[in-house]
């Protein structure tokens, strides 16, 4: 698992920045199901774990986590709408600090619950403006696992901001990611792309961006 992961992370580091939505490197995307779910799922696995380790004050630990998470943001940086990437380059920048200082009193829960969500809800509007772009290049594959990762890190988003996901917004998580699994399938792709997938998540995405007190700076026009 782990080396599979070190596979992808190194493909990803040798890609151009893609500052233009016709440049975007979509083809990496398409890879075994297992792998995808250990890629787009790295900072929600890790980020629970260095929660876990920071109380049980497992410090060595909680670093090395720190700083795999940062650099799994600085790769995703690397290919984000520039608004994107300069956001996500100083969560990845906090992310190292905190690896460096973590045994230090200056470093509490709440500073870490803080930036994990930052992290998520900036990669939420990443993966969204990717799922975009592979919709109008119509790599519907891509475009929903796309979906997919952004109705996860929205998820996240909001339960690291200690906020409540109410039955509204989990029904419309729900729907969002059933859609994000027709788009995978090309025989329900166009029916799946009726129901606006892209623009509900981008709602979504707005509306609960009020509610934890967040901006949605990516450009999806």
């Amino acid at each position: 698992m782990q080396k599979s992961l070190a596979i992808v992370l190194t493909i990803l580091l040798a890609m151009p920045f893609a500052g233009a939505a016709d440049e975007v490197p979509q083809a990496k995307v398409t890879m075994d199901e297992n792998m995808w779910v250990v890629f787009y799922d790295v900072p929600s696995r890790r980020f629970r774990t260095i929660r876990a380790d920071f109380v049980r004050r497992q410090f060595d630990t909680a670093a090395t986590d720190l700083r795999t998470s940062a650099s799994y943001l600085s790769i995703e940086a690397a290919r984000a709408q520039p608004e994107l990437a300069t956001r996500l380059g100083e969560v990845a920048a906090r992310l190292t600090w905190i690896a460096e200082n973590i045994g230090d009193n200056s470093v509490t829960g709440a500073e870490l619950d803080a930036v994990f969500g930052r992290a998520h809800w900036l990669l939420a509007q990443h993966y969204l403006a990717l799922a975009r772009q592979s919709r109008d290049t119509q790599q519907n594959r891509n475009a929903g696992l796309y979906l997919w990762a952004t109705t996860h890190h929205i998820e996240r988003a909001v339960l690291w901001s200690n906020a409540r996901i109410d039955r509204k917004v989990q029904q419309s998580l729900e729907d969002l990611r059933e859609l994000a699994t027709d788009l995978q399938n090309e025989s329900r792709a166009r029916r799946a792309y009726g129901e606006k997938p892209i623009s509900r998540a981008e709602a979504l995405l707005r509306d609960l961006g009020k509610v934890i007190d967040r901006p949605v700076v990516v450009t999806l026009q």
